[in-house]
């Protein structure tokens, strides 16, 4: 049997290539990588590691050692009632024995003004929103919960949130009345 005299330089081409070919076969080439995390059968996110071969299997995993900072603390200064602030809205009422805690002067030009006071929430909710109404507040929004009230009023361009809530650790009540004045967008409304 003997090839077909068109196929044997084809043939002969092929094995002369042969010994020229890449063959890594006794070369030093690097080893695989070693191979990640494999997911254990189990819950969610269940991983286990792949340890070396030296380290003995405990079962235990040793967190790393954490940075602790502190938390921030807030500080309230106690101010007298001389220290509410000139823009206070003059047709806003206190709560008759209301102590100002903190005043804060907020983002966009608005302040805050925190009073303690030694009554029931309910009471003190009704008390501004009745009160509100009658000085010419319209009302926009109101929310009357357990631990914490919050009402929303608008007069011109004022507006005025009044939130009173129980401090439940102290059982103190808080009155916080924030406002500003609304300033036109800097942007056409669309």
């Amino acid at each position: 049997m003997s090839m077909p005299r068109r196929i044997a330089p084809f043939v002969l081409i092929a094995f002369a290539t042969l010994p020229f070919s890449s063959c890594t076969c006794g070369s030093n080439s690097e080893p695989a990588p070693p191979k990640l995390a494999t997911r254990a059968p189990g819950g969610f996110g269940s991983v286990t590691s792949r340890r070396p071969p030296d380290a003995p299997d405990s079962g235990l995993i040793t967190p790393q050692a954490v940075e602790t900072q502190p938390m921030p603390t807030i500080s309230i200064t106690p101010v007298s009632q001389s220290q509410i602030p000139d823009s206070f809205p003059k047709d806003v009422p206190i709560f008759d024995g209301a102590e100002v805690k903190t005043v804060q002067e907020m983002a966009n030009k608005s302040n805050n003004v925190v009073f303690e006071v030694d009554a029931d929430r309910a009471q003190v909710f009704k008390f501004y929103k009745d009160s509100m109404k009658k000085n010419g507040w319209k009302s926009e929004q109101e929310y009357d919960g357990k631990e914490q009230s919050f009402l929303s009023f608008k007069k011109d361009k004022t507006v005025t949130n009044v939130s009173v809530s129980t401090d439940p650790k102290t059982g103190k009540k808080f009155i916080a009345v924030m406002y500003y004045n609304e300033e036109p967008l800097p942007f056409p409304e669309f």
